[in-house]
């Protein structure tokens, strides 16, 4: 399934803009629907752009209905038990997104991240989780949005620094 993983991540980059990837822990972690909840809010005007959201996990397939039960997201989904795609992403020197030990995840659990980049193989934006038992030291999306949104429109970023995701505490 994982080999999988790495050329579904390729052919969505060839069929849109560009990607705006949410690596995310599981459908257990309450901060992660959360955080899903608003990329499905930004969904629209993310593809309006000429993107597609992704989310992208370590967890097994069989969760995925769950996860877009608890977070209503409807959009693109990459599983990835083996972390296949993380691995390759931090080889290519894209982004290392932090893989811990975890139980129920035999190659380890990818934890939160994100990644924008384009059909061209260019990046916009990365972030990964540094503090991994801050589940809520997340960027807020809506910023991160609306930098890349700015960039793409050849305008100056409003962000240098992002602040916490501030609908985690009201939406977990």
């Amino acid at each position: 399934m994982s080999v999988n993983a790495t050329s579904k991540f390729d052919n969505l980059r060839q069929k849109y803009d560009f990607l705006f990837v949410i690596y995310y822990r599981g459908h257990w972690c309450p901060f992660c629907m959360a955080y899903l909840r608003v990329l499905q809010d930004l969904s629209p005007t993310i593809t309006a752009a000429g993107g597609c959201p992704v989310i992208v996990s370590a967890q097994d397939e069989e969760h995925l209905a769950e996860v877009r039960s608890s977070s209503g997201y409807t959009g693109e989904a990459i599983n990835d038990p083996e972390n296949t795609l993380a691995k390759r992403l931090a080889a290519d020197g894209i982004i290392a997104v932090a893989i811990t030990e975890w139980q129920g995840y035999p190659h380890g659990l990818a934890q939160p991240a994100i990644l924008v980049i384009k059909k061209d193989g260019s990046v916009m934006e990365t972030w990964a989780i540094m503090n991994l038992g801050g589940a809520k030291d997340r960027p807020d999306l809506h910023q991160v949005w609306e930098n890349i949104n700015a960039k793409l429109n050849d305008k100056q970023p409003s962000y240098a620094r992002f602040s916490n995701q501030r609908e985690l505490d009201d939406l977990a």
